[in-house]
């Protein structure tokens, strides 16, 4: 998004400072790009969108408007996907410990993946105390498709027998869907290998075609030119994406019922369409070395600020700008590794505004309340998404 002085300081006159702001037209055309990519080559493509990466309600409201699913891991984000105004059956319920809500999620035919053993003997208790009730799970299941670490999420596939088993021992149990999700993998070498091992277990351990396969997320999206080449040359793009997924999917199932084909996108889909508009403080020279100090910190933008160097923009707002090398942007907090950018270099004034790119996810939601509440978010629009919070309603918690 494009931001000037003016522009700025009417929104931050309005909404108070420091401030997310949610491009989204953009996000809009970014999701309906990705949907047409997959749905074009399969046709039974559903998109769950991840609400741990972004859960404003705002944002998850436009998802469904679009037609998309809800992506969930705890009943705090089950709580938020009904708040949004999502049926149980529109929810996918996934994640290593869930809530005491998922007994009447199941029983309102939401999409729950059981993520290990200890969990599918709960439900196994709850259907065997509730016979008048026929229940259905699916299965998480922890795969390799050659990455180099070993995932903790799911149920191994070696035990996969053991599962379907238990379940097949419960005449109003039945398992409808598979579930997989492994991180750090995002090449389409992955995916295809993804997909060829989902499809072996579905052939292998369904008598029919499963209602659903999730794959989880894990996708490159669209980034800034200067965050994108920090994770390589030649990412893939949507189109390949799809066809390494989507047209297997299609030629597998190329008659008779089809299965939802989930993915369960979530900064693949976010993470540009929002900006950080933070304001220089102060200029510090100490001991030859020169930092910056923010109204903000690494927690409003997130791990990612920690990883890779942000795309950022400075808007000329102050006087008497001076020249800084290799410059630290730090945050408020009093901790040394408040650090959100390195090496700077440029023109730079107290007051200046720097604007952030690229951080629709894992960042409001990451901002814990330490030292200081977290800020608003806003649409480009003019809309007000997230009101900042207030000592107030921090302290409303404690007694």
């Amino acid at each position: 998004m494009q931001f000037d002085v003016n522009t700025i300081k009417n929104f931050e006159n309005k909404f108070g400072a420091p401030l997310y702001v949610f491009d989204e037209k953009g996000f809009i055309l970014n999701y309906r790009h990705f949907e047409q990519c997959f749905s074009s080559k399969y046709q039974n493509y559903k998109i769950s969108y991840s609400y741990k990466t972004n859960y404003a309600p705002y944002i998850g409201r436009l998802v469904k408007q679009l037609g998309g699913y809800a992506e969930v891991v705890s009943d705090m984000e089950l709580e938020i996907a009904r708040y949004v105004g999502y049926q149980d059956n529109q929810i996918v319920y996934n994640g290593p410990s869930k809530g005491p809500l998922w007994r009447p999620f199941l029983i309102n035919g939401g999409i729950l993946n059981v993520d290990n053993f200890e969990e599918l003997d709960r439900i196994r208790h709850f259907a065997v105390e509730n016979p008048d009730i026929d229940l259905k799970i699916g299965l998480r299941v922890n795969i390799d498709i050659g990455q180099s670490f070993i995932s903790r999420f799911g149920i191994d596939e070696t035990d996969l027998q053991k599962a379907f088993d238990i379940v097949a021992k419960c005449g109003n149990l039945c398992v409808r869907g598979i579930h997989c999700h492994i991180g750090r993998s995002r090449t389409t070498d992955a995916w295809k290998n993804r997909v060829n091992k989902m499809l072996a277990i579905a052939d292998r351990f369904f008598a029919e075609v499963p209602d659903y396969i999730s794959l989880g997320s894990g996708m490159f999206g669209v980034m800034d030119p200067l965050l994108g080449e920090q994770f390589g040359k030649n990412l893939p793009s949507f189109e390949e994406y799809a066809f390494a997924v989507a047209s297997i999917f299609n030629e597998h199932f190329k008659e008779g019922k089809k299965p939802v084909l989930f993915t369960e996108p979530g900064t693949t889909l976010v993470n540009k369409y929002i900006d950080f508009i933070a304001t220089v403080e102060s200029i510090k020279h100490i001991k030859g070395k020169t930092f910056v100090v923010l109204n903000c910190s690494k927690h409003n933008l997130g791990e990612i600020c920690e990883l890779k160097r942000l795309p950022i923009r400075i808007i000329s707002a102050g006087s008497l700008p001076e020249t800084v090398c290799e410059a630290d942007f730090v945050g408020y907090t009093c901790l040394e590794h408040d650090v959100m950018y390195k090496g700077f270099t440029g023109d730079l004034a107290v007051g200046d505004y720097v604007v952030f790119g690229n951080v629709g996810g894992y960042s409001n939601v990451s901002k814990p309340p330490f030292i200081r509440p977290n800020c608003a978010m806003i649409s480009s629009t003019g809309a007000v998404i997230k009101r900042a919070e207030t000592t107030k309603e921090i302290l409303s918690t404690y007694e």
